[in-house]
């Protein structure tokens, strides 16, 4: 039996604690209640909206109108397995570090870089979530996900989930359409290798280590992050703002020849540049704008002062986008989706 409550405020849900209230919200445990929700909502000729760990979001202000469900489908399966790999379903309930954390402890590689992000399993595939030169794509075998126009349960396979950087099928063409309700991702027993990132590698020349474990692998992750992004408990952001830009080679030499010391990754015909960097480098690192600042020790991460509303985050992203684009001709996009 679905437990709808109505006016539910969106600050209790989310990791940068902005918006309104949902106009409707439940909490789902079990996929068999979906076509429940799904009719609830047609007779309310509402839209639903699924709902993770809310970290990768910016809700209006006011009252959002929709029918907001949080998924809480858990459980671990192995469903394949081989000398050099396991197949392993999550439900899309799961907190995403937890599945980290059980990928390492029984010696499964391919997710640990990826540790200490926030979120649910579910929502990993939806903007293809990365870091320290992972992403969900690399590991990600199939999507069961309910579909709502049929009303029926199908499987999505990696090609037909169409991933680039910081994108999907669910963010695009089919936004909308699915609900994520667990993912198989194939995971390698093989020795791990080292991040291929400056501060990882860093990390472990420090501490004398060419070798080292995944849980070692996960440990550094978990303490560079530390240092570099609030823990969204104690700061409400969402974690890195912008997305790094994608730009032409000759863009990149450009300016690797006026900053000498900006890391650039390069990615097929294009080049990837640190957004970081360009924000720092704009003098914008650090800097108050009232309710939203931009965090002193990542200039990636907005932060919200305490009342901000989605009108401040908008106002403080544009500024800063139109600051950065003055002065390298380079356009940020932001990461988190603005509902």
């Amino acid at each position: 039996m679905l437990d709808i409550r109505e006016y539910v405020d969106i600050r209790d849900h989310t990791t940068l604690k902005v918006g309104g209230q949902f106009r409707y919200f439940t909490e789902l445990s079990d996929s068999n209640d979906l076509r429940e929700l799904f009719i609830f909502a047609k007779e309310k000729n509402i839209p639903i909206h699924i709902l993770g760990g809310g970290s990768n979001m910016v809700f209006p202000d006011g009252i959002y109108n929709c029918v907001v469900v949080k998924i809480e489908f858990c459980g671990f399966e192995l469903i394949n397995e081989t000398d050099a790999y396991a197949e392993l379903k999550i439900g899309a309930g799961e907190r995403w570090d937890y599945a980290v954390e059980c990928a390492v402890a029984v010696g499964l590689s391919g997710i640990e870089a990826m540790s200490a992000i926030p979120g649910t399993t579910g929502a990993t595939p939806v903007q293809n979530v990365g870091a320290y030169g992972q992403e969900i794509k690399d590991t990600l075998v199939s999507v069961e996900v309910f579909d709502i126009k049929n009303n029926t349960t199908k499987i999505l396979t990696n090609s037909e989930c169409n991933f680039s950087y910081r994108n999907s099928i669910f963010k695009g063409e089919a936004k909308g359409e699915y609900v994520i309700t667990s993912v198989i991702l194939r995971l390698s027993k093989l020795p791990p290798t080292i991040p291929s990132y400056p501060g990882v590698k860093k990390y472990f020349l420090e501490k004398g280590i060419n070798s080292p474990t995944l849980l070692q692998i996960r440990e550094a992750i978990i303490e560079i992050r530390k240092n570099k992004l609030p823990n969204p408990d104690e700061i409400s952001n969402v974690g890195s703002f912008f997305k790094n830009p994608m730009v032409t080679k000759e863009v990149a030499h450009e300016l690797k020849e006026q900053y000498p010391e900006i890391t650039v990754f390069p990615s097929g015909d294009l080049v990837k540049v640190p957004a970081g960097f360009l924000i720092e480098t704009a003098g914008l690192k650090g800097k108050d704008f009232g309710p939203v600042s931009v965090y002193p020790n990542n200039a990636l991460v907005l932060v919200n002062n305490g009342n901000a509303t989605r009108a401040d985050i908008t106002r403080v992203k544009d500024e800063i986008i139109r600051i950065v684009f003055e002065k390298f001709g380079i356009t940020l996009e932001p990461e988190p989706e603005f509902v």
